[in-house]
């Protein structure tokens, strides 16, 4: 089994990969902050915020 994998076929997005698998996809929001966290040079914990505007009309 191979270890490739097609970048063309992922969708936007931030992968965390763990011993080889992908077991995390943060998606893109419209605004916000995604915080990273390691432990032991492991992603250990994701902290997610989101925002909206007030008052502004989409274009």
């Amino acid at each position: 089994m191979s270890n490739t994998v097609n970048f063309g076929a992922l969708c936007d997005g931030v992968y965390i990969v763990q011993q080889g698998t992908i077991v995390e996809i943060l998606k893109p929001k419209e605004y916000g902050q995604d915080m990273i966290q390691w432990q032991h040079g492991k992603v250990f914990e994701v902290s997610e915020s989101n925002r909206r505007r007030v008052g502004v009309k989409k274009k």
